[in-house]
C-alpha cells in the first residue's frame, strides 16, 4: 500500500478522523515499511541490480542494502548488501 497527500485536504474536507484512525491501525507495526518516496526508489533499484547464477540456485546484490526475495512464493530470504546467497 502508498498512502501520500496533503494535510489541507483532511481541513477542506472536514475528515481528519479518517486519517487518524487509519493511522492508528498502521501505526508502530512491525510488518510494515514505513519509507520515503527515495527509499523506495532505491530499494527498487538495489532489487533490480540482483544477480542471478546459471543454475537459479545463488543470487548475488551488488548494492549496500538488503532485499528480500520470495522463493518459489514460499519463502522470504534476505539477500544482505555484498552477499551471495543460497536459495
Amino acid at each position: 500500500m502508498y498512502v501520500w497527500g496533503h494535510s489541507f485536504e483532511f481541513d477542506r474536507n472536514d475528515n481528519w478522523s479518517v486519517i487518524e484512525e487509519f493511522s492508528e491501525m498502521i501505526g508502530h507495526r512491525d510488518d510494515i515499511w514505513y519509507a520515503t518516496n527515495i527509499e523506495i526508489v532505491d530499494y527498487n533499484e538495489a532489487f533490480d541490480r540482483l544477480q542471478m547464477f546459471a543454475d537459479n540456485e545463488y543470487i548475488y546484490n551488488p548494492s549496500a542494502c538488503s532485499v528480500w526475495v520470495a522463493v518459489n512464493n514460499k519463502h522470504i530470504v534476505e539477500i544482505p548488501g555484498g552477499e551471495t546467497v543460497k536459495l
